[in-house]
């Protein structure tokens, strides 16, 4: 099915998570956003989880240039404050018919792939230009002492996310 759909399907390690930086970064900024709810005794993460991920899906993100939201559904999502305030007015298709609009959201949707698509490669060369320019290559010969860590400690704010 990944071939047919022209999908590059990767594997990760679960004893490796560096290894899928992506869901790492977003976990990451996850965490960050519920540490600024969550009460003192940081058991009531569940309450905020919904209205966070509203937020984190229908914000603009960097490396996309959109928001996920955009992304998938070819819109902005409508938010609470959309209630309040009133959405923004836009224009408004002159045919209602349905294979229109489907083709004019499959046409928005490619464009708006397309443009993050790109973002992402940019900001992919971007992070890896900012990588390789602290990096310096280490070399090891068969007899070489090596130090190994052996740390099982977790430095992430796992107690706030378990109930």
């Amino acid at each position: 099915m990944c071939i047919i759909l022209g999908i590059h399907k990767t594997r990760t390690t679960p004893f490796r998570p560096k290894s899928d930086g992506m869901v790492e970064k977003s976990n990451s900024t996850i965490e960050t956003m519920l540490s600024a709810f969550v009460s003192k005794h940081q058991r009531d993460w569940d309450e905020y989880i919904y209205l966070l991920m509203l937020a984190y899906r229908s914000s603009e993100h960097e490396s996309l240039g959109t928001s996920p939201c955009s992304m998938l559904f070819g819109r902005e999502v409508n938010l609470p404050v959309d209630l309040i305030l009133g959405r923004p007015e836009t224009e408004k298709s002159p045919l209602p018919l349905k294979t229109v609009y489907a083709y004019e959201l499959s046409q928005k949707l490619e464009v708006i792939h397309k443009f993050a698509r790109n973002k992402l490669k940019l900001s992919c060369d971007r992070m890896k230009r900012n990588y390789d320019v602290g990096t310096k290559m280490q070399t090891f010969d068969a007899g070489d002492p090596v130090m190994v860590a052996q740390s099982s400690s977790c430095k992430r704010i796992v107690s706030k996310v378990t109930k």
